[in-house]
């Protein structure tokens, strides 16, 4: 009996082994557990403990978190517990909340999709047919080794499996993905200048059972040549080659994937493979369990961006693979390495991995809203939902010389070579190029900066490029940079013929051949439409001429740009002394300034209107209440009062209210008499207290007051009484 029971389990007519249906074994054998016929234990009341386990923590990863639990101190001194407690899971998910999904060195493996042997199709482009049988993301060094299935719900040993998901890269530049496999295999990567949509994958290998091709080779070598050099895309390192005119047992040694050029290994004794010149096919072969590998060195790779992959290990039907190696492994070529390392889990990332903005988390998204070393800029000038708080605990040090000559701003001028929707110029010399640099040639977009470079190698943008082709690429210094338009000067008015003053304002700075220096715009303020300003000093420049813009000045605050638009508020500056009382102003342009427009600003009563205008001057509807000296500037806007401020776009650069601009300096006003402060007394001209006679009440002989404000006159001390 005892035999029986160990051989059978507990209780013959409820043991697992009578029942196909798992959980209801387990519960006739929980069932068993319970005394009280009124109750019942089933598999159901043990999930509060399911998942619940110790996974690689010993006792001394014990001992090293005693006393890391959070304390606080208590109003008396005394050191206690935080309550309510503070856990390692939330240290862990204010972690998440900072760092955010990982996004660098963080993934969590391909995707993987298995299928059972009859849905794989060698001869089709898709390879395998129908829905997988099971999905997951197993990843970990890449080297895979199938000793039984592919996966246990698999039907045999043989099927396949196609990895999908996401490259992403810490170092800029080419990378080499190397793969070796028993069986049959495809390897993709994302198309060079894909950005949505079809053709999301370009194939670079795909080794089948066997391949012809049509080739040639010279005999008494080891080198054949393929007519189609793609079909190269076919061929793997330990591939067998055959041809009437190629010795019995000659493998492929290396392939060139550009020029078509296979080397061969001839059998162990023989010098040449190739026995015979000839012409005609070539058949390259391989069984199951013959090693062979494939290599693909990519563009160059942005550090930091996601790149599509995909590559796919296959049996086909008509193989019976149970008892050969089945193996596929993966490995890769960093930038600036000598040897292969391990493809591991962390580089690569899901098919269905959340790269979306709400998973960034605090600390990426700060990252990619700084200022890079090339220079930048933070915040929105085109609208308020970009505004941007700006703190520092020290000085502001802006480090800027402004560039007075072409020479000084002409960083380097380099012949390179673009492709089409792509970021990356292939060169062989950098000398001069900085990060941050503005570039300028055939097919460079506008706003092309330098993003990242290797040296005598190639250059990263920030655009793509709209053409291919060698062409002569011009690097300017990004520093105080706006923007290039075409034009000429003639005496004071610069002219632009291939684009317009969007963006240019008074004081910039103008660079160009033969543009004399120290060149500024004096136009306070101009239209995005308009093609002329004016500048100083007088000259003549030749139409036709490049000429770059630049700041006069290292920190710039554009905040109020989209408060101050050009098309309703206008700066405007005079050309002479104007005396309180004036009604007429003259300034260096009065275009675009309309009747009835407001006049801003501390010199002019409240109310002021454009009554007229003439070129060069402004007649407004009440005349000023303090001077403004020559060179000074006011506001003049077609937005109401309830629409804000705007005398805010034109601050006042020679006066500060209650002052009045002279030659001589500031000087109170008459409107408000001298008012200082000396060693901490308030002094004044004139002192006027009105009180609201509802205020005032009857004062009583037994009244008293012990407050009052002393006011020291040439005639005495007076004294306020105060309730």
């Amino acid at each position: 009996m005892a035999k029986l029971y160990k051989r059978t389990g507990i209780r013959r007519d409820n043991n697992l082994k009578d029942l196909s249906d798992t959980t209801q074994a387990l519960n006739n054998l929980l069932d068993t557990l319970v005394d009280d016929a009124s109750s019942t234990f089933i598999s159901e009341d043990l999930n509060a403990i399911r998942n619940i386990f110790s996974y690689n923590l010993t006792s001394s990863g014990y001992r090293s978190i005693i006393g890391s639990r959070e304390q606080t101190t208590n109003s008396s001194g005394t050191l206690s517990d935080f309550l309510p407690r503070i856990t390692y899971q939330n240290r862990l998910d204010r972690f998440r909340v900072f760092s955010g999904e990982p996004r660098i060195n963080g993934g969590n493996g391909l995707t993987a999709n298995y299928y059972n042997f009859n849905q794989v199709f060698e001869n089709t482009q898709a390879v395998f047919s129908g829905t997988p049988i099971k999905t997951d993301n197993f990843w970990e060094n890449g080297n895979f080794t199938y000793s039984g299935k592919v996966t246990p719900e698999a039907v045999n040993a043989n099927g396949g499996v196609e990895w999908t998901g996401y490259f992403i890269p810490i170092t800029t530049g080419t990378h080499t993905f190397v793969v070796g496999t028993s069986a049959l295999m495809t390897f993709e990567f994302e198309t060079q200048g894909y950005t949505s949509g079809i053709g999301t994958y370009t194939e670079h290998s795909r080794i089948g059972l066997s391949s012809t091709f049509s080739g040639s080779g010279t005999g008494g070598t080891n080198v054949i040549t393929l007519t189609t050099a793609s079909n190269t895309n076919h061929v793997g390192v330990g591939q067998s080659v055959s041809n009437a005119n190629i010795v019995v047992g000659t493998t492929v040694n290396a392939y060139d994937r550009t020029t078509g050029v296979i080397t061969l290994k001839p059998p162990t004794g023989t010098s040449n493979a190739v026995s015979t010149t000839f012409s005609g096919n070539i058949v390259f072969s391989k069984a199951i369990g013959q090693d062979t590998q494939i290599s693909h060195t990519t563009y160059v790779l942005e550090a930091q961006r996601k790149y599509h992959i995909r590559a796919r290990y296959y049996i086909p039907q008509s193989i019976d693979a149970i008892a050969v190696t089945r193996t596929i492994n993966f490995d890769i070529l960093y930038p600036g390495a000598t040897t292969t390392s391990d493809l591991r889990y962390n580089y690569l990332y899901s098919s269905n991995y959340d790269f979306s903005t709400a998973a960034k988390g605090q600390f990426p998204t700060f990252l990619e809203n700084s200022i890079r070393s090339g220079g930048g800029s933070v915040g929105s000038a085109s609208t308020s939902a970009g505004y941007v708080k700006v703190k520092s605990t020290k000085k502001v040090d802006i480090k800027y010389q402004p560039k007075t000559t072409l020479a000084a701003i002409t960083k380097a001028t380099i012949t390179g070579t673009t492709t089409i929707n792509t970021n990356i110029i292939s060169l062989t010399n950098t000398t001069g190029v900085e990060i941050g640099n503005i570039i300028f040639g055939t097919g460079i977009p506008d706003g092309t900066v330098v993003n990242d470079f290797s040296i005598n190698s190639f250059i990263v943008m920030n655009n793509s490029a709209t053409a291919s082709g060698s062409t002569t690429l011009t690097f300017i210094d990004h520093r105080g940079f706006v923007k290039r338009a075409v034009g000429s000067i003639s005496s004071t008015t610069l002219t632009i013929s291939s684009g317009d003053t969007s963006s240019l304002r008074s004081k910039m700075l103008v660079i160009g051949n033969t543009v004399s220096q120290f060149t500024g715009i004096t136009t306070s303020t101009t239209s995005p439409s308009s093609t002329t300003l004016t500048v100083s000093p007088s000259q003549t420049v030749a139409a036709g001429t490049i000429l770059y813009f630049y700041q006069s000045r290292g920190l710039i605050d554009d905040g109020l740009a989209a408060f101050c638009t050009f098309s309703e508020t206008k700066c405007m500056i005079t050309t002479s002394p104007t005396a309180s009382g004036a009604t007429t102003l003259n300034v260096q342009s009065a275009a675009g300034v309309a009747n009835g427009s407001r006049v801003l600003g501390a010199q002019f009563a409240t109310g002021t209107t454009v009554s007229s205008t003439t070129a060069t001057s402004i007649v407004i509807s009440t005349g000023t209440i303090a001077g403004l000296a020559s060179g000074g500037n006011f506001t003049v806007t077609t937005t109401l009062a309830a629409d804000g401020d705007r005398s805010l776009c034109c601050p006042p650069t020679d006066t500060s209210p209650p002052f009045s601009a002279t030659e001589l300096g500031l000087e109170t006003t008459s409107s408000f008499p001298s008012l200082k402060i000396d060693s901490g007394n308030v002094k004044f001209d004139a002192l006027t207290a009105t009180v609201s006679a509802a205020n005032i009440t009857n004062i009583s002989s037994t009244d008293s007051s012990t407050k009052r404000i002393p006011i020291q006159t040439p005639s005495g001390t007076f004294n306020i009484l105060c309730a």
